[in-house]
């Protein structure tokens, strides 16, 4: 269950993650004297623990036949507030009823306290842990209860004015007029990339400011999660599958896998600037147009914290409920940011490894390209305001990339902070780069799809670490292949008793619920000493705590019968867990059924290279189609985000496995890992390439992609499906072929403003939101979502085909060829990959180019030989001149844009 208490805003959707806490945040707590007349609680059992008035709720011993009750008292804390009014948001996990009363709690003076109270049913028999937070927010200051709720609001203007200096006339009058008269202050002001601030408001008063002129739109300000080495090496080994031309300048970017001295502007949870992957030894002067600063912070040992040549700035931004002072630093808590800011630019480490796993050589995608933070998230999150913040300064600082790696569901672009901020950033030439999403597999699942975005989905590299398993005694010893990162104490020549979970079922449990090793369904006596095999039918994260339910017992180690999971960071590396495919476990299930006492043994974890089929996409990878319009084709590209190990916080003592010392680098999974790839691998292109647009470096990447795995089949899912671009866009990415892509596609300012009037804003709303309108624009007439098509995109979607009527689409391409190679002057011929049912033709099937810089046009035409589509079509467009292949994925589909 996860439920939380916040005002008018949505502050947070708590998961259940591993929370990696700061290092000096513990206080000892002072002593009280116990009261006069207590006395413990007649017939006190440790089930009364959860009655305690407890930040969280833990209930044990949970029966599904009867109902369980708990109160928790909370008090508000904010001085200066009066008045404040917290409603109910509750997530309920399947098969239960929580009843929370009241659903609304109101305080009318500080420090006043309030109960409420949780009942808890269930049908089911197998959960017996739940899960409940309370969040603060700050409420206004008034005198007296407002009739209305209020939060936190982003008012978005627009673009800045051109001298960058206050903002708009509107900003001003809006300040002074409603905000000043009413005591409050803005909590951030946005007036570089675009206008507008965010304020705590009431929601008459954010009524009040959307009908102002010059405001754009209104709307709370929400929270996003953060979408939570070897890779490099693999992608070096993956640009080599292409048939592409390399030259000797490329042959040297492989050892020395960067140049340049481009600065990446990371939006995050900040950084630990001791980390050896930002030292800035032997590097050059920062840039002259570097206009940004470097905040020290307030409390937490600001002399401590330090920029130099390699992390060239940071800042960090509160948000107006985040009252704790120690997190007034960019110094980064959680490690999410210094982790991925080590994969797009760490500095090389020679031997670098994970407890002696996965060793080697650790690097960045551009190890001489500076860093700047932006520290916008906290453990509650990354609020939408503090993301504006991040953008408007970003943007001011001179940036050339900004990586980003979260997201939010938003079916209005005008209220979604990433494309407000990624909009006016690209206009002025800064590539912005997102993550896809986590939610995967579900179909139009990816977030951060806007045009001028450039979204990754994740995917895997050859590294696997294998947890190996004997059955069996020496002498009939079987060998079962598993996975897991297991750095436990062990005794290598001892086995253990081997049972499947179903057999520990307790008397009254749920045969279903114990075979997956639920929680309170397993007999003690029968799981201790033993080695468990479990099923899994609830998804990765309950893998984890499988391993904790079978440890609390005091089995020795678990066995999970897997198809899907290829996440290993989530699992706690200190007990022995290993995950085998479904063929496998019938083989150990076929040994248990069949022998008296049987035995195993889990190996130690070994990391080898080489020996996995790589890459395939992950199932918690988001999916395309973009939610919002089916007529643009999401995500762009795949890039490693399994398993991946980059830097970490020193000390860091929450993330080192019991009875080992804090790591200085960590293994983890997420599109979030999959984004600094593709960030280091723009730094790169814009180092080489300074005058190429955000369009040109996107196209670039996605064009050079591949699609096949290192044993040269097709890229799969983690079903062993074969991928398609609703799965990873264009493909795996490369490093060295976007370096070399022949051909780009300009996606220019007059297509992403064709794509506002195609989703539904008005010319004048247009008009606000950007100050670089050509002269002569208008929004086309009687447009829709469909003819999204049409804007010059690398990839190519056709949406409500209903294939008694042909389609027409129009691409424009630019020569980008290199003269060193002697190719300025080249024809490019048509090669068309179509799948059964569909007609497509390219006119013409030739482009013949003279000089570099010169652009042509061509036309896809698509029609059927069928009525109608039954799915959706998948296929590609390949020019080619002998030493480029520039490749268009496309989809074609009969549904339609709601």
């Amino acid at each position: 269950m996860r439920c939380l208490f916040v005002d008018n805003t949505n502050f947070l959707k708590v998961e259940r993650v591993r929370v990696h806490s700061t290092l000096n945040h513990y206080k000892e707590p002072s002593l009280q004297p116990v009261p006069q007349n207590f006395t413990c609680p007649a017939e006190s059992k440790l089930d009364l623990i959860s009655t305690i008035n407890y930040p969280s709720i833990g209930i044990s011993g949970f029966k599904g036949n009867e109902n369980k009750t708990v109160n928790r008292t909370v008090r508000l804390m904010l001085v200066e507030t009066v008045c404040a009014v917290y409603t109910l948001s509750l997530e309920t996990p399947p098969g239960f009823t929580i009843q929370v009363t009241p659903e609304k709690l109101q305080f009318t003076k500080y420090g006043e306290k309030l109960t409420y109270q949780v009942i808890v049913f269930s049908a089911l028999l197998h959960l017996s842990k739940m899960y409940l937070e309370l969040l603060l927010g700050k409420m206004p200051s008034t005198s007296e209860c407002e009739t209305s709720t209020s939060g936190d609001y982003i008012i978005y203007m627009g673009a800045a004015s051109s001298d960058e200096s206050t903002g708009n006339d509107h900003h001003i009058e809006l300040m002074s007029t409603m905000l000043k008269q009413s005591g409050k202050t803005p909590m951030h002001r946005y007036k570089h990339g675009f206008s507008g601030f965010a304020a705590h408001l009431s929601e008459d008063e954010a009524r009040l400011m959307a009908e102002q002129p010059g405001v754009v739109s209104v709307f709370p300000d929400q929270m996003l999660p953060l979408h939570t080495t070897r890779s490099w090496d693999f992608l070096v080994q993956e640009s080599y599958q292409r048939e592409t031309h390399f030259t000797e300048m490329n042959s040297q970017q492989e050892l020395d896998v960067a140049v340049g001295d481009t600065i990446i502007g990371f939006i995050d949870s900040g950084i630990w600037p001791e980390s050896e992957s930002f030292n800035d030894m032997h590097m050059r002067p920062v840039p002259d147009r570097w206009k940004g600063t470097c905040m020290r912070g307030k409390k937490t040992e600001p002399d401590a914290f330090r920029c130099n040549r390699k992390l060239i700035g940071a800042r960090y931004y509160n948000s107006s409920f985040l009252l704790d002072p120690d997190y007034e630093t960019p110094r980064d808590f959680l490690g999410h940011g210094t982790h991925v800011a080590s994969i797009a630019a760490g500095r090389i480490i020679s031997d670098a490894s994970y407890y002696g796993l996965a060793g080697g050589i650790m690097r960045g995608g551009s190890p001489t390209s500076r860093i700047a933070m932006y520290r916008a998230c906290s453990l509650l999150g990354c609020r939408g305001s503090s993301i504006l913040a991040a953008f408007d300064d970003a943007i001011a600082d001179r940036v050339d990339i900004i990586s980003i790696s979260m997201g939010l569901f938003i079916d209005n672009l005008l209220e979604d902070p990433l494309s407000i901020g990624s909009f006016h950033a690209v206009e002025r030439g800064i590539t912005v780069i997102c993550s896809a999403g986590n939610l995967g597999p579900s179909s139009q699942s990816v977030v951060n799809a806007a045009p001028w975005m450039i979204t990754v989905g994740a995917s895997t590299i050859d590294r696997g670490f294998e947890s190996n398993i004997l059955l069996g005694g020496l002498d009939n010893i079987r060998l079962i292949k598993g996975a897991g990162i297991n750095i436990a104490n062990i005794d290598r020549t001892q086995s253990y008793s081997i049972i499947h979970a179903r057999s520990a079922k307790k008397i009254g449990a749920n045969e279903e619920a114990a075979r997956n090793c639920a929680g309170n369904t397993m007999n003690r006596t029968i799981v201790e000493g033993k080695i468990v095999v479990c099923d899994n039918d609830y998804g990765n994260q309950a893998i984890q705590w499988k391993s904790e339910e079978v440890k609390r017992l005091g089995g020795t180690g678990v066995i999970v019968i897997d198809d899907e999971s290829m996440d290993l960071s989530y699992i706690d590396p200190s007990f022995l867990v290993t995950i085998v495919k479904p063929v496998d476990g019938l083989e150990i299930m076929s040994y248990i059924n069949s022998t008296r006492e049987p035995i195993a043994m889990i190996m130690p974890t070994r990391s080898r290279t080489g020996h996995e089929l790589a890459p395939s996409i992950p199932s918690f990878s988001s999916r395309g189609p973009y939610l919002l319009t089916r007529s643009i084709l999401k995500p762009d590209i795949a890039a490693p985000g399994v398993n991946i190990l980059a830097s970490w916080l020193i000390g860091d003592l929450n993330a080192a496995p019991q009875g080992k010392e804090p790591p200085l680098v960590n293994i983890e999974s997420g599109t979030s890992m999959s984004c600094p790839h593709v960030s280091g691998i723009a730094a790169r292109l814009k180092s080489e390439n300074p005058s190429w647009s955000p369009a040109a470096i996107r196209s670039a990447i996605m064009t050079t992609a591949v699609q096949i795995t290192n044993t040269g089949s097709h890229i799969t899912t983690e079903t062993g499906d074969k991928a398609t671009p609703y799965d990873f866009g264009a493909g795996q990415v490369t490093i060295f072929g976007p370096s070399s892509p022949g051909l780009v596609y300009e996606t220019n300012q007059i297509d992403y403003l064709n794509f506002l009037c195609y989703v539904g804003f008005t010319y004048d709303q247009i008009r606000r939101i950007s100050n670089r309108i050509p002269q002569g624009f208008a929004c086309p007439e009687q447009s829709s979502k469909g003819d999204i098509s049409d804007i010059n995109y690398p990839s190519i979607s056709v949406s409500n085909f209903n294939g008694e009527e042909s389609r027409r689409v129009s691409r424009t391409v630019t020569n980008v060829a290199s003269r060193l190679i002697g190719d300025e002057d080249t024809v490019y011929n048509v090669s068309i990959n179509a799948p059964k049912g569909l007609r497509v033709r390219v006119i013409p099937r030739s482009l013949q180019f003279k000089n570099i810089g010169d652009t042509l046009r061509y036309q896809v035409i698509f029609s059927s030989s069928t009525s109608t589509l039954k799915e959706d079509a998948f296929g590609s467009i390949t020019w080619s001149n002998g030493m480029h292949r520039v490749r268009s994925p496309f989809v074609v589909t009969s549904k339609a844009d709601i």
